[in-house]
Protein backbone atom coordinates (compact mmCIF):
# COMPACT_ATOMS: atom_id res chain seq x y z
CA UNK A 1 0.00 0.00 0.00
CA UNK A 2 2.76 2.25 0.72
CA UNK A 3 4.48 1.77 -2.72
CA UNK A 4 1.24 2.52 -4.33
CA UNK A 5 0.77 5.33 -2.46
CA UNK A 6 4.14 6.60 -3.51
CA UNK A 7 3.27 5.74 -6.66
CA UNK A 8 -0.02 7.51 -6.79
CA UNK A 9 1.84 10.91 -5.60
CA UNK A 10 4.14 10.19 -8.32
CA UNK A 11 1.90 10.34 -11.29
CA UNK A 12 -0.13 13.33 -9.87
CA UNK A 13 3.03 15.19 -9.65
CA UNK A 14 4.14 14.23 -13.58
CA UNK A 15 0.86 15.37 -14.24
CA UNK A 16 0.95 18.94 -13.02
CA UNK A 17 4.58 19.57 -14.07
CA UNK A 18 3.02 18.64 -17.62
CA UNK A 19 0.06 21.34 -17.49
CA UNK A 20 2.66 23.80 -16.17
CA UNK A 21 4.39 24.13 -19.92
CA UNK A 22 1.60 25.82 -22.43
CA UNK A 23 1.53 23.76 -25.17
CA UNK A 24 -0.16 27.05 -27.24
CA UNK A 25 1.56 30.12 -28.65
CA UNK A 26 -0.01 33.58 -28.01
CA UNK A 27 -2.02 33.26 -30.93
CA UNK A 28 -3.84 29.85 -29.78
CA UNK A 29 -1.67 27.54 -31.60
CA UNK A 30 0.05 24.25 -31.20
CA UNK A 31 3.92 24.86 -30.16
CA UNK A 32 5.48 22.17 -32.76
CA UNK A 33 8.87 22.45 -33.41
CA UNK A 34 7.92 21.53 -37.67
CA UNK A 35 9.99 25.46 -38.58
CA UNK A 36 13.51 24.26 -37.15
CA UNK A 37 13.54 20.47 -38.58
CA UNK A 38 11.78 21.16 -41.86
CA UNK A 39 12.23 24.77 -43.23
CA UNK A 40 15.57 25.41 -45.59
CA UNK A 41 16.84 28.57 -46.10
CA UNK A 42 18.75 29.61 -49.35
CA UNK A 43 20.48 32.94 -50.79
CA UNK A 44 21.28 33.82 -53.94
CA UNK A 45 22.59 36.46 -56.42
CA UNK A 46 21.51 36.43 -60.13
CA UNK A 47 25.20 36.84 -60.87
CA UNK A 48 29.04 37.09 -59.18
CA UNK A 49 30.02 40.34 -60.36
CA UNK A 50 28.14 43.78 -59.35
CA UNK A 51 29.06 47.14 -60.98
CA UNK A 52 29.21 50.57 -59.00
CA UNK A 53 25.96 51.97 -59.96
CA UNK A 54 23.90 48.51 -60.44
CA UNK A 55 20.78 47.17 -58.50
CA UNK A 56 21.80 43.93 -56.06
CA UNK A 57 19.08 42.13 -56.16
CA UNK A 58 19.39 38.94 -53.08
CA UNK A 59 16.80 35.80 -53.14
CA UNK A 60 16.04 35.43 -49.53
CA UNK A 61 14.12 31.31 -50.44
CA UNK A 62 12.50 29.70 -47.71
CA UNK A 63 11.33 26.11 -48.48
CA UNK A 64 9.06 23.63 -46.46
CA UNK A 65 10.92 20.27 -46.87
CA UNK A 66 8.88 18.65 -44.81
CA UNK A 67 5.42 16.76 -44.12
CA UNK A 68 3.35 18.97 -42.34
CA UNK A 69 2.07 22.70 -42.57
CA UNK A 70 4.70 25.61 -41.37
CA UNK A 71 3.37 28.80 -40.30
CA UNK A 72 5.60 31.78 -40.10
CA UNK A 73 5.11 34.91 -38.84
CA UNK A 74 7.92 37.78 -39.99
CA UNK A 75 7.90 41.50 -38.82
CA UNK A 76 6.09 44.18 -40.33
CA UNK A 77 9.45 45.39 -41.16
CA UNK A 78 11.01 42.43 -43.61
CA UNK A 79 14.36 43.72 -42.08
CA UNK A 80 13.95 42.38 -38.48
CA UNK A 81 12.62 38.50 -39.71
CA UNK A 82 14.76 38.54 -43.33
CA UNK A 83 18.12 39.53 -41.77
CA UNK A 84 21.62 39.09 -43.67
CA UNK A 85 25.41 39.17 -42.82
CA UNK A 86 27.61 40.57 -45.19
CA UNK A 87 31.53 40.18 -44.65
CA UNK A 88 34.19 41.02 -46.87
CA UNK A 89 37.22 38.74 -48.01
CA UNK A 90 38.81 40.18 -44.92
CA UNK A 91 35.96 38.67 -42.65
CA UNK A 92 34.82 42.00 -41.49
CA UNK A 93 31.16 42.57 -41.42
CA UNK A 94 30.02 45.25 -43.27
CA UNK A 95 27.04 47.29 -41.58
CA UNK A 96 24.13 48.95 -43.00
CA UNK A 97 23.56 52.13 -44.02
CA UNK A 98 20.44 52.93 -41.90
CA UNK A 99 19.48 51.44 -38.07
CA UNK A 100 16.24 49.33 -39.09
CA UNK A 101 14.68 50.26 -35.86
CA UNK A 102 11.91 53.26 -36.36
CA UNK A 103 8.31 54.10 -35.63
CA UNK A 104 5.98 55.08 -38.23
CA UNK A 105 2.94 56.79 -36.70
CA UNK A 106 0.99 56.77 -40.03
CA UNK A 107 1.53 52.70 -40.16
CA UNK A 108 -0.14 52.13 -36.47
CA UNK A 109 -3.45 53.62 -37.44
CA UNK A 110 -4.10 51.24 -40.06
CA UNK A 111 -5.57 47.84 -40.39
CA UNK A 112 -2.85 45.35 -39.62
CA UNK A 113 -2.41 41.86 -38.27
CA UNK A 114 -0.81 41.88 -34.98
CA UNK A 115 -0.11 39.34 -31.84
CA UNK A 116 -1.51 39.67 -28.44
CA UNK A 117 1.24 42.61 -27.69
CA UNK A 118 0.03 44.47 -30.65
CA UNK A 119 3.35 44.39 -32.51
CA UNK A 120 2.46 44.59 -36.77
CA UNK A 121 2.69 41.00 -37.73
CA UNK A 122 2.06 38.91 -41.20
CA UNK A 123 2.04 35.12 -41.60
CA UNK A 124 2.79 32.97 -44.22
CA UNK A 125 1.87 29.25 -44.47
CA UNK A 126 4.37 26.74 -46.48
CA UNK A 127 2.81 23.50 -47.35
CA UNK A 128 5.01 20.72 -48.07
CA UNK A 129 7.54 21.41 -50.99
CA UNK A 130 6.41 25.01 -51.40
CA UNK A 131 8.59 27.71 -51.35
CA UNK A 132 8.32 31.42 -50.33
CA UNK A 133 10.81 33.51 -52.11
CA UNK A 134 11.80 37.71 -51.09
CA UNK A 135 13.80 39.67 -52.91
CA UNK A 136 16.22 42.39 -50.93
CA UNK A 137 17.78 44.75 -52.73
CA UNK A 138 21.76 44.92 -51.01
CA UNK A 139 22.22 48.51 -52.89
CA UNK A 140 19.46 50.25 -50.80
CA UNK A 141 20.34 49.29 -47.66
CA UNK A 142 24.30 48.78 -47.44
CA UNK A 143 27.17 50.43 -49.09
CA UNK A 144 29.69 48.55 -50.92
CA UNK A 145 33.82 49.53 -51.72
CA UNK A 146 35.27 48.45 -55.62
CA UNK A 147 37.10 46.02 -55.87
CA UNK A 148 35.88 43.80 -52.86
CA UNK A 149 34.46 40.66 -52.57
CA UNK A 150 31.53 40.03 -50.55
CA UNK A 151 29.71 37.16 -48.39
CA UNK A 152 26.38 37.04 -48.05
CA UNK A 153 24.92 34.69 -45.13
CA UNK A 154 20.86 34.54 -44.66
CA UNK A 155 19.42 34.46 -40.56
CA UNK A 156 15.71 34.23 -41.00
CA UNK A 157 13.77 34.41 -37.36
CA UNK A 158 9.99 32.84 -38.27
CA UNK A 159 8.58 34.94 -34.99
CA UNK A 160 10.71 37.81 -34.14
CA UNK A 161 7.60 39.66 -32.29
CA UNK A 162 7.90 36.78 -29.89
CA UNK A 163 10.89 34.98 -29.87
CA UNK A 164 13.76 37.17 -30.87
CA UNK A 165 16.24 34.13 -30.12
CA UNK A 166 15.32 31.31 -32.51
CA UNK A 167 16.17 31.92 -35.95
CA UNK A 168 17.42 29.66 -38.96
CA UNK A 169 20.82 30.48 -41.03
CA UNK A 170 20.67 29.86 -44.59
CA UNK A 171 22.08 26.52 -45.70
CA UNK A 172 24.77 28.39 -48.48
CA UNK A 173 26.23 32.07 -48.61
CA UNK A 174 26.05 33.70 -52.14
CA UNK A 175 29.10 35.70 -53.04
CA UNK A 176 29.83 38.87 -55.42
CA UNK A 177 32.73 40.70 -56.56
CA UNK A 178 31.75 44.50 -56.44
CA UNK A 179 33.39 46.53 -59.12
CA UNK A 180 33.55 50.21 -60.40
CA UNK A 181 31.69 50.93 -63.47
CA UNK A 182 32.96 50.89 -66.66
CA UNK A 183 32.31 54.66 -67.62
CA UNK A 184 34.18 55.41 -64.47
CA UNK A 185 37.27 53.67 -64.97
CA UNK A 186 37.08 55.16 -68.77
CA UNK A 187 36.57 58.29 -68.08
CA UNK A 188 38.51 60.20 -65.30
CA UNK A 189 38.12 64.15 -65.29
CA UNK A 190 41.82 64.55 -63.37
CA UNK A 191 43.72 62.50 -66.19
CA UNK A 192 46.42 64.79 -68.03
CA UNK A 193 46.05 61.87 -71.00
CA UNK A 194 42.92 63.62 -72.18
CA UNK A 195 43.00 64.65 -75.72
CA UNK A 196 40.29 67.00 -77.64
CA UNK A 197 39.33 63.96 -79.73
CA UNK A 198 37.98 62.15 -76.66
CA UNK A 199 36.26 64.88 -74.18
CA UNK A 200 33.87 63.67 -71.61
CA UNK A 201 30.12 63.41 -73.01
CA UNK A 202 27.38 65.27 -70.93
CA UNK A 203 25.80 61.61 -70.32
CA UNK A 204 29.30 60.67 -68.76
CA UNK A 205 29.47 64.00 -66.60
CA UNK A 206 26.21 63.08 -65.43
CA UNK A 207 27.51 59.77 -64.35
CA UNK A 208 30.27 61.25 -62.71
CA UNK A 209 28.50 63.76 -60.83
CA UNK A 210 26.05 61.24 -59.41
CA UNK A 211 28.50 58.66 -58.89
CA UNK A 212 30.17 60.87 -56.50
CA UNK A 213 26.93 61.81 -54.89
CA UNK A 214 26.54 58.06 -54.33
CA UNK A 215 29.74 57.57 -52.67
CA UNK A 216 29.21 60.68 -50.63
CA UNK A 217 32.68 62.27 -52.33
CA UNK A 218 31.29 66.09 -52.75
CA UNK A 219 34.33 67.47 -53.38
CA UNK A 220 34.58 65.80 -56.93
CA UNK A 221 30.16 66.02 -56.94
CA UNK A 222 30.48 69.85 -56.75
CA UNK A 223 33.50 69.77 -59.64
CA UNK A 224 30.24 69.33 -62.23
CA UNK A 225 28.49 72.09 -60.96
CA UNK A 226 27.91 76.15 -62.28
CA UNK A 227 26.63 77.50 -59.10
CA UNK A 228 25.73 81.01 -60.40
CA UNK A 229 23.07 79.47 -61.93
CA UNK A 230 22.29 76.37 -60.19
CA UNK A 231 21.63 77.66 -56.65
CA UNK A 232 18.94 80.17 -58.26
CA UNK A 233 17.12 76.63 -58.46
CA UNK A 234 16.57 76.38 -54.78
CA UNK A 235 14.01 79.33 -53.22
CA UNK A 236 15.67 78.76 -50.12
CA UNK A 237 19.02 80.32 -51.65
CA UNK A 238 18.23 81.83 -54.88
CA UNK A 239 16.64 85.41 -53.23
CA UNK A 240 19.73 85.27 -50.70
CA UNK A 241 22.14 84.96 -53.34
CA UNK A 242 20.82 87.51 -56.03
CA UNK A 243 20.31 89.99 -53.79
CA UNK A 244 23.76 89.91 -51.96
CA UNK A 245 27.21 91.69 -52.97
CA UNK A 246 29.53 90.06 -54.69
CA UNK A 247 32.06 89.79 -51.98
CA UNK A 248 29.32 87.97 -49.85
CA UNK A 249 27.78 85.25 -52.51
CA UNK A 250 31.31 82.61 -52.12
CA UNK A 251 29.74 82.32 -48.30
CA UNK A 252 26.29 81.79 -49.89
CA UNK A 253 27.40 79.11 -51.54
CA UNK A 254 29.48 77.45 -49.21
CA UNK A 255 26.00 77.53 -47.15
CA UNK A 256 24.81 75.64 -50.60
CA UNK A 257 27.46 73.39 -50.57
CA UNK A 258 26.36 72.16 -46.85
CA UNK A 259 22.71 72.03 -47.66
CA UNK A 260 23.45 69.74 -50.41
CA UNK A 261 25.21 66.93 -48.40
CA UNK A 262 22.02 66.86 -46.30
CA UNK A 263 20.84 64.88 -49.27
CA UNK A 264 17.40 67.08 -48.55
CA UNK A 265 15.49 64.45 -50.93
CA UNK A 266 16.90 61.66 -49.65
CA UNK A 267 20.00 59.30 -50.07
CA UNK A 268 20.59 58.40 -53.73
CA UNK A 269 20.18 54.76 -54.83
CA UNK A 270 20.23 54.12 -58.49
CA UNK A 271 20.33 56.03 -61.41
CA UNK A 272 20.26 55.75 -65.06
CA UNK A 273 20.78 57.79 -68.16
CA UNK A 274 17.46 57.85 -70.49
CA UNK A 275 18.59 60.13 -72.97
CA UNK A 276 20.80 63.27 -73.58
CA UNK A 277 19.43 66.31 -76.58
CA UNK A 278 21.63 69.02 -77.77
CA UNK A 279 20.30 72.20 -77.86
CA UNK A 280 23.20 73.71 -79.55
CA UNK A 281 27.10 73.02 -79.65
CA UNK A 282 27.50 73.90 -76.14
CA UNK A 283 23.90 73.36 -74.74
CA UNK A 284 22.54 69.98 -73.56
CA UNK A 285 19.56 68.87 -71.75
CA UNK A 286 20.07 65.39 -69.84
CA UNK A 287 17.26 63.14 -68.80
CA UNK A 288 17.75 61.03 -65.90
CA UNK A 289 15.96 58.81 -63.81
CA UNK A 290 16.38 58.61 -60.18
CA UNK A 291 15.34 56.15 -57.00
CA UNK A 292 15.96 58.00 -53.61
CA UNK A 293 15.39 56.16 -50.22
CA UNK A 294 13.91 58.78 -47.52
CA UNK A 295 13.91 56.50 -43.91
CA UNK A 296 12.68 52.98 -45.47
CA UNK A 297 10.06 54.76 -47.99
CA UNK A 298 11.68 55.05 -51.76
CA UNK A 299 10.72 57.98 -54.04
CA UNK A 300 11.15 57.66 -58.00
CA UNK A 301 11.90 60.75 -59.89
CA UNK A 302 13.21 62.07 -63.81
CA UNK A 303 15.42 64.63 -63.39
CA UNK A 304 16.64 66.99 -66.38
CA UNK A 305 19.95 68.18 -66.07
CA UNK A 306 20.54 71.59 -68.22
CA UNK A 307 24.64 71.68 -68.91
CA UNK A 308 26.84 73.89 -70.35
CA UNK A 309 30.20 73.32 -71.72
CA UNK A 310 33.50 75.48 -70.51
CA UNK A 311 34.60 76.75 -73.92
CA UNK A 312 37.52 78.31 -72.39
CA UNK A 313 39.14 74.58 -70.87
CA UNK A 314 41.12 72.74 -73.02
CA UNK A 315 38.66 69.52 -72.18
CA UNK A 316 35.67 70.92 -72.84
CA UNK A 317 33.87 69.99 -69.35
CA UNK A 318 30.45 70.10 -69.00
CA UNK A 319 28.81 71.79 -66.12
CA UNK A 320 25.67 71.18 -64.63
CA UNK A 321 23.92 74.79 -64.52
CA UNK A 322 19.70 74.06 -63.90
CA UNK A 323 17.93 71.22 -63.05
CA UNK A 324 13.96 70.40 -63.40
CA UNK A 325 12.83 67.08 -61.14
CA UNK A 326 9.45 65.50 -61.92
CA UNK A 327 8.49 62.52 -59.62
CA UNK A 328 7.72 59.05 -61.18
CA UNK A 329 4.22 57.45 -59.86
Amino acid sequence: MRFANILIICLLALTEISYAFPDRDARGEHVENFTALQTKIRVSLGQRNYLDGERIPLQYSIFNSGKEVVRLFPAGDFRYSFQVIIKDEDDRIVAPTEDPEFHDPILKRRTTVVNLVGDQNKEIILHRNETFSKTIYLDEHYSFSPGHKYFVTGYFYPNFTEDKQSFLRSENSATFLFQKSKKERNFTPNSQSLSDHHKITPEETVFLFLGAEMKKNWESHFKWIDFSEYILNYDKFSAVYAESPITERDAIVEEFKDYLTTTPSGTLKYFKVLSVDYAGKNDARVQVYIERMLGRFKTRYEYSYSMVRNENDRYGYWQIKNLLVKVKK
